[in-house]
């Protein structure tokens, strides 16, 4: 983030590193770094430099034009590879059946549905951590709120098979201040929008029972073997998930 910093105000943080600053270090992370763009804020000439800046700091645009990759080594590790996917919302731009956003002629983002929602509601935190050269740095980055964090990853639970999609959204259930009576209400002022009905329907889709693929795929990412501790962490994840639904009275998604 440090990279785009002039840019922070259009920006903002999404998928896997919101829980981690959210809620804490409990928080497993990611190597992957989720940049929501605000296309009706950002100038061409600013689309036109964001490119520069990540090749400039030995950043790499991959097949994918939305996806920059860079190994970085920290400490006496193993080198790592740092991507940084941009994604934007569905809405204006270019058709629903197209798969990215143009943004600039040679830098596009994967549209993804409910990124709207982390443009409109967010939070300003300061982030401090050391950087490849070792130097210790802190910046100032919008990140999602954690009403559209949950909206996308129901949206990403339900449309592909990764574990953490499920494991994330128990993470945020499980570690919300003040349970799940007060994330209910985080969510009353936006549970009409449509957006946000689809992606929580979707969760409840995938968490329907104790055995359903919500709760299983925590357990799984957990990679929890004992069939007693698998039992009880699904069965934490289900009744959890069942009780927010319930008390949003939202219903399963239906194709």
């Amino acid at each position: 983030m440090q990279v785009l910093g002039e840019y922070r105000e259009q920006m903002v943080l999404i998928g896997g590193w919101v829980p981690f600053f959210l809620f804490g270090p409990e928080h497993v992370g990611s190597t992957d770094v989720d940049i929501a763009l605000d296309r009706e804020e950002i100038t061409d000439d600013v689309y036109r430099t964001i490119r520069q800046h990540l090749e400039k700091r030995g950043y790499t645009q991959g097949e994918q034009p939305f996806v920059f990759t860079k190994e970085v080594k920290i400490d006496d590790g193993d080198p790592i590879t740092v991507q940084v996917d941009f994604l934007a919302g569905e809405y204006g731009g270019v058709g629903k059946e197209h798969r990215h956003q143009p943004l600039q002629e040679d830098l596009k983002a994967r549209k993804a549905r409910g990124c709207e929602l982390a443009l409109e509601h967010h939070t300003q935190v300061t982030v401090e951590g050391m950087m490849p050269g070792g130097a210790v740095n802190r910046v100032q980055v919008n990140l999602s709120e954690v009403v559209p964090f949950i909206v996308m990853k129901g949206m990403a639970l339900y449309g592909r098979m990764n574990e953490k999609d499920a494991w994330d959204i128990h993470f945020c259930l499980k570690n919300f201040e003040g349970g799940i009576d007060a994330l209910a209400k985080q969510f009353e002022p936006v549970i009409q929008n449509k957006l946000v009905q689809e992606g929580l329907r979707k969760i409840r889709a995938k968490f329907v029972s104790v055995d359903s693929l919500g709760p299983t795929s925590v357990a799984d990412f957990d990679e929890i073997t004992d069939k007693e501790a698998r039992d009880r962490i699904k069965r934490d994840a289900y009744e959890r998930v069942t009780a927010l639904l319930d008390a949003l009275k939202v219903s399963e998604f239906k194709e």
